[in-house]
């Protein structure tokens, strides 16, 4: 729709929305006028307006009234943003700094927490998949014919347990030498980098080794496969999310009836962020409850460990976000979370 605009219809619809945005009320055509950046006559911008309207960008409640944006206004609005924008220098450096942690764990927690700060929104932040977290230990125990069990522990101490139905009978002492494989290894390391570590092997080491490193392949495979299934964990800043429950925006019953399912419903949440993940870009989505006028809006972006997605982070809020700020906010704390997770 964007590229259907003329540069005053585009100048227009941006001038309304972020007019809107700051008041929160419906914009006439003589509010533009009055701000004078555009410099178009009231009659101009009426004649702009209604064609916006036309093209379902605005909405009036009556002829008399102003007009406010649709979620189409919206969509057009921030994707022409996202072409334009740039981050302060400042605030940059201020990202930066606040996201210098010394262990992974601690990047989920941290970042929702500084994404609410710096957007006075609730910043969100997806862990990545099983293949992709950072783990202490992992080992494997037989359980019997055709059974058996991983046990993944995280840096921070939570321990997964994945029953594996390995395509192959191993006995006890074979997944021990596997056991004192993994134990040699530096962690933290990833169920990920193992398999890559084991490939790298099977062409360096002798003959002998090779059928080591097949069996540690298949465990590996067989323990990330398994863990690709679990529903991902999404780290919730508290205070930002008790910020959102006392936005005025979202005061009525039906708004805060969404902003319930929105935190209940987290499968939807997780699907969103797996999607936008794999767009690989920053991404706005409008009704993130999954009810169609929820008057949410999440501003998102995809984190990367080498050029794979490894899960998104960003800020829910009333559709009535100052995306001007906040857009590149969530895009730049995604690309320092990328370069922390790739150190």
């Amino acid at each position: 729709m964007i590229e259907r605009l003329d540069d005053r219809q585009r100048r227009i619809l941006a001038a309304l929305i972020e007019e809107y945005i700051r008041a929160g009320e419906p914009v006439a055509s003589g509010s533009l006028a009055r701000l004078g950046a555009l410099g178009l006559s009231p009659a101009s911008i009426r004649k702009s307006l209604a064609e916006l309207e036309g093209l379902g960008l605005l909405c009036q409640a009556h002829s008399s009234a102003g007009r406010t944006p649709t979620e189409m206004g919206f969509r057009c609005y921030v994707d022409d943003l996202l072409a334009k924008i740039a981050l302060p220098e400042k605030t940059r450096g201020l990202i930066e700094d606040s996201l210098e942690v010394r262990d992974a764990e601690s990047i989920f927690s941290l970042c929702s927490r500084v994404l609410s700060n710096l957007t006075s929104q609730m910043g969100l932040i997806m862990a990545p998949g099983a293949d992709l977290l950072w783990l202490k230990r992992l080992y494997f125990v037989r359980l019997g014919p055709g059974e058996a069990l991983a046990v993944l522990v995280t840096e921070n101490g939570l321990i997964h347990n994945r029953l594996l139905c390995p395509s192959e009978e191993y006995t006890q002492d074979q997944l021990n030498e596997v056991n004192v494989y993994l134990e040699e290894l530096k962690p933290p390391f990833t169920l990920e980098e193992i398999r890559e570590m084991g490939l790298s092997a099977m062409g360096r080491e002798r003959h002998e080794f090779e059928r080591l490193f097949q069996r540690v392949l298949a465990l590996v495979e067989a323990a990330a496969a398994k863990g690709r299934g679990e529903e991902r964990a999404i780290f919730l800043d508290d205070e930002g999310r008790e910020r959102l429950f006392e936005h005025p925006d979202l005061a009525e019953a039906e708004a805060m009836r969404a902003l319930f399912l929105a935190f209940e419903n987290k499968r939807r949440l997780v699907e969103l962020l797996d999607q936008i993940t794999g767009a690989g870009k920053v991404q706005v989505v409008f009704g993130p409850s999954g009810q169609k006028a929820d008057g949410l809006a999440l501003v998102a972006s995809p984190y990367f460990r080498g050029d794979r997605g490894a899960g998104a982070l960003g800020v829910l809020g009333p559709r009535r976000l100052n995306y001007s700020e906040i857009v590149p906010v969530v895009d730049y704390a995604a690309r320092v979370v990328s370069g922390l997770f790739n150190k």
